[in-house]
């Protein structure tokens, strides 16, 4: 019997044993882990944030809303815009429509207008779908006309019809002239030219003309 079984009994029997022992092992080690594991999660009180929970890199953020579109625009003028046909103190921009004798004397009726440069240029002209050449745009939405009388020593300055980009020194008779049409002058074409009026204490004392390209 001995024989027949070459020694191999013995050896099956001792690996049944210890393969239960490793069995029983692995489930004690489980059990111990599994204990661990609820008493750190009781320490901690659960708090600890799943991957889900990260989180992401990418911004929710809202982008910012554009920049609403200007009625009129600012202008480059040092005076704020009027509320009313007297314009404040400062500088304005304007197109020059009749010039006529009032109660307070010579009186200017003008288009008040925006003369914009640089970023503001640009961004008059896009929200007008429109595009900001050699650097300027006028913005000139309102049709509203206003009068103020006019110093009768107002200096006039202009670019004589024919030439470029110098200012002279004019006069306020011949520049009447030129907006009311009723005399040939060097003055340009007062259609489409704009001019710079310097307002002090509502009356006009200044008038420049703005060369443009």
């Amino acid at each position: 019997m001995s024989a027949r079984n070459n020694g191999h009994g013995r050896p099956s029997t001792q690996r049944r044993v210890r393969r239960n022992r490793a069995v029983a092992l692995g489930v004690v080690s489980a059990l111990i882990l599994g204990a661990f594991g609820v008493g750190y999660v009781l320490a901690t009180g659960g708090d600890e944030p799943s991957p889900t929970t990260v989180p992401s890199a990418t911004s929710s953020a809202e982008p910012p809303a554009p920049s609403p579109e200007p009625s009129e625009g600012p202008s480059e003028s040092d005076a704020p815009a009027p509320t009313g046909d007297v314009l404040p103190d400062g500088r304005s921009f304007v197109y020059a429509k009749d010039v006529s004798e009032g109660t307070d004397g010579t009186e200017l009726t003008f288009d008040l207008a925006y003369f914009l440069t640089d970023e503001a240029a640009q961004e008059a002209a896009a929200a007008h779908g429109d595009e900001a050449v050699n650097g300027y745009y006028i913005v000139n939405d309102n049709p509203k006309l206003r009068t103020m009388p006019i110093a009768p020593d107002a200096i006039v300055r202009y670019v004589p019809e024919g030439t470029c980009c110098q200012l002279k020194t004019g006069n306020l008779d011949a520049w009447s002239a030129a907006v009311n049409g009723t005399a040939q002058t060097d003055y340009p074409n007062m259609e489409y030219t704009g001019w710079w009026i310097g307002v002090e204490g509502g009356e006009i004392v200044r008038i420049a003309q703005q060369w443009v390209p």
